[in-house]
Parts: structure tokens; sequence; C-alpha cells
């Protein structure tokens, strides 16, 4: 990516938070979120070179990511797609990818570049090891051109340090349902169970309890996109059952 270019971000959440911090020192970075108050009329913690914008500036880019809740990113693409400029670069960041690059593809305009990407961390993660370097990032180009792609290389490869998977949206959820659909699952249940932590706990009872804390400070659209938004989840989650029913029954013949 150029030096200086620009990046605008809509959604402020907390991966939008997680990508302002890491891209500002790259670009000239711009925040765009309806939610937030207007810059001057309350706090809001931007990265230094950062600024709070509308949407009419946010559009005016050169890189502009899409860092809403998939649930959003239908709505939040046809305010998006009359104002984005010819050769400009629309991403998303978002947990699934059949459904949003296809979204990009049909709502944006042809002269707009289309990128799927799903960086495969979150904030807890970038918390808990104080850096993304060597976290993997999901990249599925749909519409780019190759010194486009290049660029995108350059600053999530070289720049931020995260290990780049090239692949189609399709490779991307069926591996997206076992990856996270089923450790979100478990997650979900050992915080149903409220499995506490205890003294006595193994290396692998910390790892469960660690994913429990996860999947708890996740958003509930997140968790819904996993699980209701990947065609693949409901197949994977089916064998997961299956398998666990079929480890019960394992049990109960020995007996």
């Amino acid at each position: 990516m150029a030096d200086r270019a620009t990046i605008s971000i809509l959604g402020f959440g907390a991966f939008g938070r997680l990508a302002a911090a890491h891209l500002a020192p790259h670009a000239d970075l711009r925040v765009h979120d309806p939610f937030l108050p207007k810059e001057g009329d309350g706090p809001v913690a931007l990265p230094a070179g950062a600024a709070l914008s509308t949407l009419n500036e946010a559009a005016e880019a050169d890189w502009i990511i899409l860092a809403t809740p998939v649930q959003a990113m239908e709505r939040a693409l046809r305010a998006l797609a009359p104002r984005v400029r010819p050769g400009a670069v629309v991403a998303d960041v978002g947990s699934v990818k059949i459904r949003p690059v296809a979204w990009m593809l049909e709502l944006l305009p042809g002269h707009a570049q289309v990128l799927g990407t799903h960086p495969m961390f979150g904030p807890e993660t970038a918390r808990e090891r104080g850096t993304i370097e060597g976290e993997p990032i999901a990249l599925c180009p749909a519409r780019v051109d190759d010194r486009t792609l290049e660029r995108a290389r350059l600053l999530l490869g070289e720049r931020l340090g995260l290990r780049i998977i090239e692949m189609t949206p399709d490779e991307h959820d069926r591996q997206a349902a076992l990856v996270q659909g089923v450790t979100h699952l478990i997650g979900r249940a050992a915080a149903e169970m409220g499995l506490p932590d205890l003294p006595t706990g193994t290396l692998a009872y910390r790892r469960l309890l660690q994913m429990k804390r996860n999947t708890e400070r996740d958003s509930p659209d997140l968790f819904e996109a996993i699980q209701g938004l990947n065609p693949y989840a409901d197949a994977v989650r089916r064998d997961f059952l299956d398998a666990l029913l079929r480890t019960l029954s394992g049990l109960e013949d020995g007996a």
C-alpha cells in the first residue's frame, strides 16, 4: 500500500478499534460510525492520526474497511455504493465470506475493487499475546487488480506481520465452520455450564476456560454470524452432536 494512503473504517466496535490502532501508523485514517458521538461532543478514543468522519468523507478514501457486524453489512453497502470513488478498494472483515463478498460484488459499482478478508483473531487474542504478529488472516480476492493485491499483501504481511492465507470465499466458509463454529460452540456451552477456575485445573482445562472467556466476551452478533450465516455451520454442528452422542453411547455400552 502506498505511503499515506487514506483508509476508512466503517464501524468502530471492538474489532474496528483494534484495526484502527494497528493501521493508524501506516495511513491517514478516517473512522465513521453513526453510533459514535461527533468529534468534540464526547470522549472517543481514537489512535493518533485518526479522525472521525462523515460517511461522505469516509467514502472518499483509497481503502474502505467494513468493520460492521455481518448482519448490518448489506445496509452499509447500500449507503456506501453511490459514494465510493472509482478505483477505491472496499474490504470487509466479516467472520463469514460467501455472503459479504456476494453483497459487495452485487451492490458496489463496477469501478470499485472488492476484497474479502477475515482476520482470524480478535481483541482478546491481541490483548493476551500483546501483539498480532503471526496471526492468520484469510484473503479472498474478488474484484481486485494485481497491483492492489500486492499492496494488500505488503501492508498485511510485511508491515503488520500477519500470516496471509489466500482462498476463495467458499473455501473460507468450509474451514471456518470447523475452526470457528466448533470452538465457539464449545466455548458457549462451557459458559452455559458456568465452568469455574479451579486450582487443580490442567493445561487442557485452562485452555477450555480461555475458550469460554473469549467467547463470553464476543458480541451476540458474532456468534449468530458464525453459526447462522455460514452455510456449512449447520452440518458441522450436526456432526459434532453425533460424535458427542456416539461418545456417550460408548460410555453406556461399557457401563
